[in-house]
Parts: structure tokens; C-alpha cells; sequence
């Protein structure tokens, strides 16, 4: 025991630690408060009083010059930490965080993560480190030991969140409850007296910040720590020791400011090692201490009638009676919230437990989300990014919320410039969601906050000042990395929609610049169907891509001069890959529907059929193409289709071919009777060994087209006219055989 030093040990999220630190400083009055947080953060503790301040939040401290490195200390309302800084700012009472400076512990992160690159570069060039020293853990990777998970576990308890609530949230008698806590966990460290740096450094550090308010007078200090901090703090070694520990420790500038938090995050299952199993159940106890279970079991009917179930007054009634009496059965002097699900489970889910998972996500965890103050210190960019969303009405919400918009309307094109602009910088608060129809005037976007988020923004900040300026910057230096002109198309294409033109003219100037320097056909080919977008899209909003038309036109004569030496002499793979290349640009120079570029795309496709060094794959798919298309009659069809069955032809050669005449034809070849006729007619006219042989790339390629397709195909086969029918009667005709052939038929076409 030190003198005039009261010590209060926590468990950081609950309120009956929240509610016992309350009433021990409202007795005790102390001239001093010690709070485990980062003193960098002491000049925003003012805020906690703020009417805007709306728990939960966190204080978020980062690294300005590498603002990845960061660390969040969230606080719900019924956070001791948080009832304390309230408490002491009303009373006007000096508080001090005194847990590690974050200079130093980001400083020492940052070493760590050095020293780890450093380490595996040794270990691939076959060198060791025999250094010995030992840096702290990041904070994601250190171990953070709940004392009150092995009190529980002693207590018998599988649950410690179900211990905690048994013993502090429904405790009516908490005199002398931080001795009790002191006692056990100095027990536990005895148990476990083993300790990583990262702790050793933090002790030494609040011993040096206690042992400086004892020099400068203060004869009452409240010490509030995590309780397993307690021991460590309370059996001071000599000054020495201490500061030889903390000495030559590194440091790093830091920054801090109050960002919105959310009880999903303050739950355990986000990964926050702090976190608790229920959030929202511990803000209604918070709310209402004294609630016998009615008001909770209200909220309960209300959100399962809001589900369209069938809850009345009766049950709700029924429901509060047993989980009263499972609490007397229990010993327990009211019930907990496991007594209450299971008394819903019975009376309102019918034996059920199902129904549990909808009051976890609504209730027992809950979406709520937190808000602080506009006048909190923030970086311009998070300060224009909330200002837009204000302005376009666009409140950040935990809750999953679709917006459908018509870019014809004013506001719904802003929104949607914002949401680009948004995504462009990888700050995904907005994600695009499919729409209905092939419009290019509507949008639909999956709209939700995550604090990381926040976090994203600041990132972004050394890019501009506002989000306008960061997604230009940010994006001409990704340009400038690039050296694959599909890869800059599909930049430019996300570009085209936040409406930025001096983007738009540097990122074309830099296409312009590859495209005069790309030689691979293939690449090109990937190109197109982005550039064909880029035109297109540009015309719906009003922009000038005359110069992205005129490279296109390039690029497609740079293909049609190469394109037949692509499609020559190479396996299996390259062809396939190939033929989705094909695929892809039919669609966009149909779509372009520009008649040049038509006229130069079709005379590739007629020289890669004609093209005997073409692989058959591209050759069977530029023959369908061209078929559907109306160059080819049915006499040349038949013609090619003849060559490549006959005799001379490998077996392979001709299924490629067919697979590839065949690509995506399902319903062309139940309206197209003439192609069904060549199709049909060549399968009937396969010998047994041929037709083994060809039998699984054929299945491959049937298996392409949906059922509905396939049973099709079986019904008109089974119907065929032109095609001799065999008398039953036919004493040619054997039964028993043909019955055999029924179940590979039915397999071959898919059906059941």
C-alpha cells in the first residue's frame, strides 16, 4: 500500500466496474486522477464533455508520416475510463493519462517491424541473429491476459463473461470490491509471474508517472489500470530500476483525435482483444440497473413482431417469470442474460434457438455507432469528406443502407461522383451493387461505416487537402506505375465517373504513351473492350474521348496486323485464353457499333479462319462467328466443318474445333435450324471409336449451357425430322440394345 494512492483495478468495458469507479471517486474527492490511456491525448479529454460527444468513441493516435501505424482506445458509455474523464472534467479535477507514451510505442512497433524484415532478409542469405534483444509486440500481436477469464474458470465458470455479470453487473454490495479484485489478481501474477517487455515497459512507466505526482504534493490520487496492472504498480522496485528499464527508448511524432466507434467493434468477436461478448445487453444494464427484466423483454417482442412474428403481452409476461425463476434455481439473485435467452428460447421460440441469433445481432451486440464533436482536431481531408457527406445527406450508420441512383437527378450524380472518388482512393465506406437492366443512368451502392474507414482517410491525407485534390494525386502516381495498358484502361475506366477531367486528360496522355509502345497482340486485345467502355461512357456524360477513339482505331489495326501470328502455332491453354480475348472484343466493337472498327474486326475474324496454322479452337469460333453474323452461308459452313472431320484430321483437332463452334451456342442452335442440321448431322455420322475419343471434350463443351438448354437440345433431338425413325416392328431392330444407349444419352445432355 502506498500512501495517499488508491488503486482501482478495471475491467475495461462493463458497467459494474463502470458504476463502482464512479461512486469510489465520488467518496473519495481526489486532488489527482491517473488514467491508463496515452498522454498524447490529454489536450482532447475537454471533448468528453461536449453535447455532440456521443459514446461510443475512440481515440484514435497515428503516425502523421505513416498514419498506418495506429492504435485505437475505444470507450462506450459504461466504460470506467470514460464514467472517469467525464467525472473529473464536471469536477474540474487534474487527470493524467499515464500508460506509455505512444512515442515511444509506436517507435518501438516500428523497430520491431524492422527488425523482422530485417531478420528474414538474414535468414534467405543463410545468416543468423544473435542479437538476443527483444522488442515489444505490435498491438495486434500482443497477448492480452484477461485475469478475470482464470478467476472465472477458478470459479468454475466456462463463461467468464457469465462470472463477470454474476459477480459485478448484479452485485447489490460492492464495498471494498477493488481490494477484493487487488487480491485476486496479485494471486494470478503470483501464479503467472511471467511477463512480456511490452508490459515491463508500460509498468515502468506509470511507476515513473506515480512516483511524480507523489514529488509534486498530491495527497489523494485515484490510480485507475486495468486490474492486472494493480500488483505491478502497487510493489515499486527502486527508482533506478525503473528508469533503466525505460531508458534510450526511440520516438516517433504522433497525432491523436476522437473518431465514431461501434458496439460491433467494441464486441470480442472484431478481433479487439479488449472487446467484450455483449455490448448492447451491458448498455441496457447501464441504462437501466434496475430493471427486473420487463423493459429488456419489451425491447425483445418489439424487434420480433418488427420480424413479423407473432408476440404478445402474455408472452412477454411468461418469458420474464422463468427467467426469474431459472435465476432462483440457479442461486443467483436476479437473472443474467443467459437466464433471459434461454427463457426466450422457451416461451417465445417454442424450444427454438434460432430466434436467439436475431436478438444477438439487434440487441445483445447491437449496431449502434457513436458521434464527436465537428470542432475535434482532424486532417482537411476527413473534415472535407464528412462536409461532403453532410451536404449530400449521407449519414454514416453501422447499418447496411442501399441507395439506388438516377444520375439523371442532380443530387443522386453528386452522391455518385462522391462514391467514385471514395473508391478511387480505396476508402470502401461505399461498394457498387449489380442493377437490374442494361441503363447507364442508374447506380445502386451498399453504403456502411467501419472505423477503419476514418483511418483510410487519414492515410490518404498526404495526397490533398480535399477529396477532389488526394484522388488526383494518388491516382497519376498509380498511373505513373503502371505499365500494362489494360491495367491503365481499367484505372481510367474507374476514373470516367468522378468526373475529373485533369485526371482524365493525364491519364490519357500516359495511355497514349503506352499504347504507341505495347507489341503484344494479346494485351492489346485486353484493352479494347476497357477503351470501347471508355467511349461510350464518355458520351453519356458529356466528355470528349476523341483521342481515346483515335488510339483505339490504332490499336485494332496493330491487332488486325498481328492477330493471325497470335492465333498460330501455340497449345491448348493460349488458345483458350484466347478465345475469351475474342469473345470479349466482339461484344465491345458490337457495342461501339462504329462501322470502321466493325469492318477492321471482322477481316481479323475471316483471316483466323482462313488461317491454317490457326489453332482449331479460334478457328471453329471464328466460323460461328461469322456464321451468326451472316458472312458465312450454310454451304461454306458445311464446306469448313467437312474439313475438319475428315479423315485426315486428328480426333483432337476436330473436337477443339467444334468446341470452339460450339462456344457459348446453346440457343442459337435451337432457333438456327441449319446449324442444328450440321451440328446433328456430324455427331450421327461419328463411329464408336471416334466418338469415345471425342466424348469428353464434347461433354465439356455441353456442359457450358444451362439446363434449361440442355433438356431442350435433348427434346428437339429426340424429335428430329430428316432422320430415318426404326420400326419397332423392324426385326433389324433390337430393344434390349437400344435401351442401353438410353442412360449415356440422358448423361450426355444433362438430364436426370
Amino acid at each position: 500500500m502506498i500512501d495517499g494512492i488508491h488503486f482501482l483495478g478495471i475491467r475495461h468495458h462493463g458497467p459494474g466496474s463502470a458504476k463502482n469507479v464512479r461512486a469510489y471517486l465520488e467518496e473519495l474527492e481526489p486532488d489527482m486522477i491517473l488514467l491508463e490511456g496515452p498522454p498524447e491525448a490529454e489536450a482532447l479529454l475537454p471533448g468528453v464533455l461536449c453535447e455532440q460527444m456521443q459514446p461510443p468513441v475512440a481515440l484514435l493516435a497515428y503516425q502523421p508520416d505513416e498514419p498506418k501505424r495506429a492504435v485505437f482506445y475505444p470507450f462506450a458509455e459504461f466504460s470506467p475510463e470514460w464514467q472517469t474523464m467525464r467525472f473529473a472534467m464536471k469536477r474540474e479535477i487534474p487527470l493524467r493519462f499515464f500508460d506509455l507514451p505512444l512515442i515511444h510505442h509506436l517507435a518501438l512497433w516500428k523497430e520491431r517491424e524492422e527488425r523482422a524484415e530485417a531478420l528474414e532478409t538474414s535468414e534467405e542469405q543463410g545468416e543468423t541473429d544473435n542479437t538476443g534483444d527483444s522488442l515489444p509486440l505490435a498491438p495486434e500481436e500482443m497477448i492480452h491476459v484477461d485475469p478475470f477469464a482464470a478467476l472465472a474458470k477458478a470459479a468454475g465458470y466456462d463463461d467468464p463473461e457469465l462470472w463477470w455479470e454474476v459477480n459485478f453487473e448484479n452485485r447489490r454490495n460492492n464495498e471494498e470490491i477493488f481490494l477484493a479484485v487487488k487480491e485476486a489478481v496479485t494471486a494470478l501474477r503470483e501464479a503467472f509471474p511471467k511477463i512480456d517487455r511490452e508490459t515491463s515497459l508500460r509498468e515502468a512507466w506509470m511507476r515513473k508517472m506515480i512516483r511524480a505526482v507523489q514529488k509534486e504534493g498530491y495527497k489523494r490520487v485515484a490510480v485507475i489500470c486495468g486490474a492486472w496492472h494493480v500488483p505491478g504498480l502497487e510493489n515499486m522496485p527502486k527508482q533506478k530500476e525503473d528508469n533503466e528499464i525505460l531508458k534510450g527508448l526511440p520516438k516517433v511524432k504522433v497525432e491523436c483525435t476522437w473518431i465514431p466507434w461501434t458496439y460491433d467493434r467494441l464486441s470480442y468477436r472484431s478481433g479487439y482483444g479488449a472487446g467484450i461478448v455483449s455490448p448492447g445487453w451491458y448498455d441496457h444494464v447501464w441504462d437501466y440497473p434496475d430493471d427486473d427484466g420487463t423493459r429488456w423483454m419489451s425491447k425483445v417482442a418489439s424487434l420480433f413482431r418488427s420480424r413479423g412474428m407473432d408476440i404478445s403481452v402474455a408472452h412477454v409476461i411468461e418469458t420474464v417469470r422463468l427467467a426469474q425463476v431459472m435465476a432462483a434455481l440457479r442461486g443467483l439473485s436476479r437473472p443474467s442474460l443467459e437466464e433471459y435467452n434461454d427463457a426466450v428460447t422457451t416461451v417465445m421460440g417454442f424450444g427454438d434457438p434460432i430466434v436467439l441469433q436475431i436478438i444477438r445481432e439487434a440487441l445483445v451486440i447491437s449496431n449502434r455507432m457513436g458521434n464527436v464533436p465537428d470542432d475535434v482536431p482532424k486532417v482537411p481531408l476527413l473534415v472535407d469528406v464528412e462536409k461532403l457527406l453532410k451536404r449530400l445527406r449521407l449519414p454514416l450508420s453501422t447499418e447496411i443502407k442501399e441507395y439506388n441512383l438516377d444520375l439523371r437527378k442532380p443530387n443522386d450524380l453528386e452522391r455518385s461522383i462522391v462514391f467514385h472518388r471514395l473508391n478511387l482512393l480505396g476508402i470502401r465506406l461505399a461498394r457498387p451493387i449489380a442493377t437490374d437492366g442494361k441503363g447507364t443512368f442508374k447506380e445502386s451502392w451498399s453504403v456502411y461505416y467501419e472505423p477503419e474507414q476514418t483511418l483510410a482517410i487519414i492515410e490518404k491525407a498526404v495526397w490533398g487537402n480535399t477529396l477532389a485534390e488526394a484522388v488526383v494525386s494518388y491516382n497519376v502516381h498509380l498511373s505513373k506505375d503502371i505499365s500494362s495498358i489494360s491495367e491503365l484502361v481499367d484505372l481510367l475506366q474507374r476514373v470516367i465517373p468522378a468526373d475529373l477531367p485533369d485526371l482524365v486528360e493525364e491519364m490519357t496522355r500516359r495511355l497514349d504513351v503506352l499504347a504507341a509502345s505495347v507489341t503484344d497482340v494479346v494485351e492489346m486485345m485486353k484493352a479494347i473492350p476497357g477503351m470501347v467502355t471508355v467511349v461510350r461512357y464518355g458520351s453519356v456524360r458529356n466528355l470528349d474521348y476523341g483521342k481515346v477513339n483515335d488510339m483505339l482505331y490504332a490499336m485494332m489495326a496493330r491487332v488486325l496486323a498481328g492477330g493471325v501470328l497470335a492465333c498460330a502455332n501455340i497449345d491448348e491453354d493460349a488458345a483458350s485464353d484466347l478465345m475469351d480475348k475474342f469473345v470479349a472484343v466482339d461484344y465491345a466493337v458490337a457495342t461501339a457499333n462504329q462501322q470502321e472498327l466493325t469492318s477492321m474486326w471482322m477481316e481479323l475474324v475471316q483471316k483466323v479462319r482462313e488461317a491454317r496454322s490457326s489453332h482449331p479452337l479460334l478457328s471453329g469460333y471464328t466460323t460461328r462467328l461469322l456464321r451468326d453474323k451472316n458472312v458465312l452461308g450454310y454451304e461454306e459452313t458445311a464446306q469448313t466443318l467437312q474439313y475438319y472431320t475428315s479423315r485426315g484430321n486428328a480426333a483432337s483437332e476436330t473436337a477443339f474445333w467444334f468446341e470452339g463452334f460450339l462456344k457459348s451456342s446453346g440457343t442459337i442452335l435451337l432457333l438456327d435450324e441449319q446449324l442444328w442440321d450440321l451440328v446433328n448431322g456430324w455427331l450421327a455420322s461419328l463411329g464408336d471409336e471416334t466418338f469415345m475419343e471425342l466424348l469428353p471434350i464434347l461433354r465439356r463443351t455441353f456442359s457450358e449451357y444451362s439446363v434449361p438448354e440442355r433438356r431442350k437440345l435433348g427434346e428437339k433431338a429426340k424429335g428430329t425430322s430428316g432422320v430415318k425413325r426404326v420400326n419397332m416392328q423392324d426385326e433389324a431392330f433390337n430393344a434390349e440394345d437400344a435401351r442401353k444407349v438410353i442412360p449415356v444419352v440422358w448423361q450426355l445432355m444433362g438430364i436426370k
